[in-house]
């Protein structure tokens, strides 16, 4: 990407390519012609594929590497959706601005319900609005698809849906409250109505919601987030593939491999305890959760600002 598009705002899946060459992960928004890691040029043909007069184990054994080294680019899956695409969903997007260009570890969220024919419907200090689908707000075109159900229920969904709005004295303007009566109070009310399986056994409580069902998509998010943002500034990015760290038992000759920063491990320390990131989260981290009243606030120690 050149230096004249990288400050582009883009609110679309800007398209990010990933191969293996020599090693490592390269990604970038175009193809090169030569690695920018090792500077070979990627299309050029191996010498193991003309040399017939080699011994025929080692004529496979460089095949397969040659193989490896032209394993065909990819395109990174985009984690962000458009609401008014998802029925009978709940859905989550920052408080302002988008995920792409905006979203920062400080920034708080938001989260709605969509219906069975894709409206949204969203409970904020403006109190209880419905988005209609053909309106596609330009808001909800980046979100994250937190859960939904399956088709069958669709009824039932907007049925219950419809009686939680009914309650107009709770979701009023006058009784929203930013920390305690807010979006997240009103789409766990409307899923402990609802009464689907797991999805609405974790919201009965704001932490066990957040961290089976919130934490794993901004997870994801942050990871690409950053590599956007890192992509848009350099163009391309290089990440060789480091082996695990093996740290040996004092009071055993058997080795166990170190749990990898941003582990699973480190993101329920950090949601039980501060909600901060651990000390020494890295670029490819996964992210921590901290609870504000009931308001989610998952932290995207991924971002790269």
């Amino acid at each position: 990407m050149s230096a004249t598009t990288s400050a582009t705002t883009i609110t679309s899946d800007p398209g990010i390519l990933c191969f293996h060459h020599c090693n490592a992960k390269v990604f970038c928004f175009t193809l090169p012609h030569n690695c920018p890691h090792c500077n070979a040029p990627l299309d050029a043909a191996t010498d193991a594929d003309e040399d017939t007069d080699a011994d025929a184990q080692s004529v496979v054994d460089m095949g397969a590497t040659a193989v490896q080294s032209r394993l065909l680019p990819f395109r990174l899956p985009y984690p962000f959706v458009r609401a008014t695409q998802h029925p009978c969903a709940i859905v989550l997007r920052p408080s302002t601005g988008d995920f792409l260009n905006d979203y920062s570890n400080a920034t708080d969220l938001h989260i709605a319900v969509t219906t069975s024919g894709a409206d949204i419907v969203e409970f904020d200090r403006d109190g209880l609005r419905r988005h209609r689908r053909d309106d596609n707000p330009r808001e909800w075109r980046q979100s994250l698809l937190v859960g939904d159900v399956p088709e069958p229920w669709h009824d039932y969904w907007d049925e219950v849906l419809q009686q939680i709005c009914a309650q107009s004295t709770r979701w009023s303007i006058t009784s929203y409250e930013e920390t305690s009566h807010n979006c997240y109070a009103f789409v766990l009310a409307f899923l402990q109505a609802l009464g689907h399986g797991q999805l609405s056994e974790a919201a009965r409580s704001k932490t066990t919601f957040c961290e089976r069902y919130i934490v794993p998509r901004t997870t994801t998010a942050g990871k690409y987030i950053s590599l956007y943002r890192r992509l848009r500034r350099h163009g391309v990015h290089v990440h060789r593939q480091q082996p695990r760290l093996r740290t040996r038992l004092k009071s055993s000759s058997h080795s166990v491999a170190a749990p990898a920063p941003g582990s699973s491990a480190d993101v329920c320390d950090g949601a039980r305890s501060t909600g901060k990131a651990p000390a020494n989260s890295g670029p490819f981290s996964s992210n921590s959760i901290g609870i504000i009243g009931s308001r989610p606030r998952p932290k995207l120690c991924t971002i790269e600002e």
